[in-house]
């Protein structure tokens, strides 16, 4: 009597062996996921929540963000930056993570007269005037700043709501490496979605 091939290939798929290594593949699938995704926002994309009001009116309290800790720095980005806070109570040095705006980088020579801000960037000759569509005519800051070459290694940052935000002019340049990462783009534009479905986990919590 000569084999079956139709009843060999069912005793074949229910090969017990078979079952397990196709689970044994989808769960390894799943792991590799979960791996990748805990990798991908623990150690490139962090999730940080706005405090305060110093970044009005790009940001508000309670905006939620993702950072990247891997990109470039460029004038003008919002970073997250672990600053040296000194603790006048005890006379100490504190560390707390600060959102603020890029102003100067390495060896860029900036002012601001009259709330207007002049930078003349690493290799040019003349100062010009640093556009900033992102500030509120309603802030009212009509301040200065006096003229500043940012060293080697730091960044100068400034707060959208100046009138209130404590940053370089008070800080000082903040060390690169100090800067814990970039605001991304898609989190920017996302920050509403972002900070409603994160508020309703904490309101829940």
């Amino acid at each position: 009597m000569q084999d079956n091939p139709y009843f060999e290939q069912v005793a074949e798929r229910r090969d017990p062996q078979r079952e397990v290594r196709s689970t044994a593949r989808f769960l390894a699938v799943i792991v590799a996921i979960v791996l990748c995704v805990a990798i991908l926002f623990t150690q490139i994309f962090l999730g940080v929540q706005v405090i305060g009001s110093s970044m009005e009116p790009t940001l508000y309290e309670g905006d939620y963000l993702f950072v990247d800790t891997t990109a470039s720095i460029h004038r003008g980005d919002i970073v997250v930056v672990e600053a040296d806070m000194q603790d006048n109570i005890h006379d100490e040095t504190v560390y707390e993570w600060i959102v603020k705006r890029v102003i100067g980088l390495p060896g860029d020579t900036l002012y601001a007269q009259n709330g207007i801000l002049y930078r003349r960037e690493d290799g040019e000759a003349e100062f010009s005037v640093v556009e900033e569509p992102y500030l509120d005519e309603a802030d009212g800051w009509r301040g200065n700043i006096p003229q500043i070459t940012v060293p080697d290694g730091q960044v100068y940052l400034l707060g959208d709501h100046r009138s209130v935000s404590l940053d370089s002019r008070e800080l000082g340049p903040q060390p690169l490496a100090q800067v814990v990462g970039v605001v991304t783009d898609w989190s920017l534009a996302m920050k509403e979605f972002l900070s409603a479905t994160f508020g309703l986990f904490a309101r829940k919590s």
